[in-house]
């Protein structure tokens, strides 16, 4: 478990303590979004939009419709693969 200073500008955040270390699939992601930019409503759609666009579990489907065969296309195209679909 790693607990960082969120007070502190230079705190990180440790990628162990989102699934890295078993590879889970948990990704961080840094945005210019400010704790002021995603009150009210926004929040909420903003929570629903990732939802809706990450895959989770096992099973389950997202927006972006992925088989068996894509994976080798996203495998050598990364995200420029999910921007053309």
């Amino acid at each position: 478990v790693a607990a960082f200073d969120m007070g502190d500008e230079e705190a990180v955040i440790s990628p162990g303590g989102v699934g890295f270390d078993i590879n889970c699939g948990v990704r961080v992601v840094r945005t210019n979004l400010t704790e002021d930019d995603i009150k009210g409503d926004i929040r909420e759609e903003l929570a629903q939009a990732l939802f809706d666009h990450i895959p989770v579990g096992v099973g389950t489907e997202g927006v972006i419709p992925c088989s068996e065969i894509d994976v080798n296309e996203i495998l050598s195209m990364g995200i420029d693969w999910a921007i053309e679909k």
